[in-house]
């Protein structure tokens, strides 16, 4: 079986969640032996040339606007393809083109809403949204495959988007866990002594649907009962941490911010926290699993999350997590709960990793994604 992964970003060098996902994906192919190459539909640079990389040992195509259509087809003709595997919202529509005119199988994986990302400034959105929004009701009305990150995306593609139940498969995003099985010592945090304890999250610390503000608001009254507490925020935008120090107040110096941290290095530094907190709020947005779930749980320590969404039979039924309202003063409760109890802790953290190995292990979501290929080129395109 051929693969072509086709995104609307550079895979060599990104680390948001988004690129993590795709490289993961295309990675965790590679590693069952499959032949994928890789498309990146390039918007911004309409007139470059194409250009022909290698990205991990996969041929790594940069194509401009003027050359998505004829592109994707000389690719073909190069390492001919049994499908267009298209990452993202960015992927569908703008691979949509080819497979439409040749007859190609598209498996659309849907990283989040198209409604919530495009243009999120702009009120009333302009043309660049009802252009993506126009298409992808292509996309989905056409789709050989679509692969949601949860249950509640699921509902979505099928009640309001059309898309026939039986082509929809719910895949957690996917992680490699070798790193997280690996012994090691927990990486030592400038301003971190070895008696603190230490409150920690990953990604994105300013965008809105992370919920951040939250946890900001619970630490107050987190370190004015826990002298010994600090937090840890491992990610960025460095500008954003510094305004949460001074909402802190009194409290400010007890929080650390370390933006641009690799992949690799994040695994030591989780391994420090005495507790790993996701505050998302309970928004459409949140409908999609993010792969920051996955790297917590992969971590095998205590988990304290708001309940929204799959969460609940990922990590409340399951016990890997310990859930609370959306709220600040729930989420505190939630943390100061494990920080004093450490039988709790212990529980939550033997939990985790069971549930990162079945729901989120690369390893097991490939047999998951050639069960969705091997479907969708049996159906075809719609």
């Amino acid at each position: 079986m051929r693969i072509l992964m086709v995104t609307s970003y550079p895979l060599a060098g990104q680390y948001d969640g988004t690129a993590m996902l795709s490289k993961q994906i295309l990675w965790g192919l590679q590693r069952r032996g499959l032949v994928v190459a890789h498309a990146y539909l390039n918007l911004r640079q309409p007139f470059r040339r194409v250009h022909r990389g290698d990205f991990d040992g996969s041929p790594s195509y940069t194509l401009p606007a003027h050359a998505w259509v004829r592109g994707l087809n000389q690719i073909r003709r190069d390492h001919p393809f049994d499908l267009v595997h298209a990452e993202h919202y960015g992927g569908a529509t703008r691979s949509y083109f080819a497979c439409r005119r040749f007859g190609w199988p598209m498996v659309y994986h849907v990283h989040s809403l198209l409604g919530d990302e495009v243009e999120r400034s702009r009120l009333g959105r302009g043309p660049v949204f009802r252009w993506n929004v126009a298409i992808e009701k292509r996309v989905c009305a056409t789709a050989a495959g679509v692969v949601v990150l949860g249950e509640l995306n699921k509902r979505v593609m099928v009640e309001e988007k059309g898309v026939p139940a039986d082509r929809v498969s719910v895949i957690h995003p996917g992680l490699d866990l070798s790193p997280y099985r690996q012994s090691g010592p927990p990486t030592q945090i400038p301003g971190i002594k070895p008696d603190d304890q230490v409150i920690m999250y990953i990604g994105n610390i300013m965008h809105p649907n992370q919920g951040v503000p939250i946890l900001i608001e619970a630490l107050t009254r987190i370190f004015a009962a826990r002298p010994q507490a600090r937090c840890v925020l491992v990610g960025g935008p460095v500008e954003a941490g510094e305004a949460y120090r001074v909402r802190l107040g009194e409290f400010g110096d007890r929080l650390i911010v370390l933006p641009g941290q690799t992949p690799e290095q994040i695994v030591g530094l989780a391994r420090r926290a005495d507790v790993l907190v996701h505050p998302r709020l309970a928004c459409r947005e949140n409908y999609s699993v993010q792969t920051k779930i996955a790297v917590y749980l992969a971590s095998g320590r205590p988990i304290v999350a708001t309940d929204f969404g799959d969460y609940q039979r990922l990590l409340g039924e399951t016990g890997a997590g310990l859930l609370t309202p959306v709220a600040p003063e729930p989420l505190a409760d939630g943390i100061l709960r494990v920080l004093s109890d450490p039988d709790l802790a212990g529980r939550l953290a033997a939990a985790a990793r069971p549930v990162a190995e079945e729901h989120f292990g690369m390893d097991r979501n490939v047999d998951r994604y050639l069960d969705v290929y091997e479907k969708a080129m049996s159906a075809g395109p719609r």
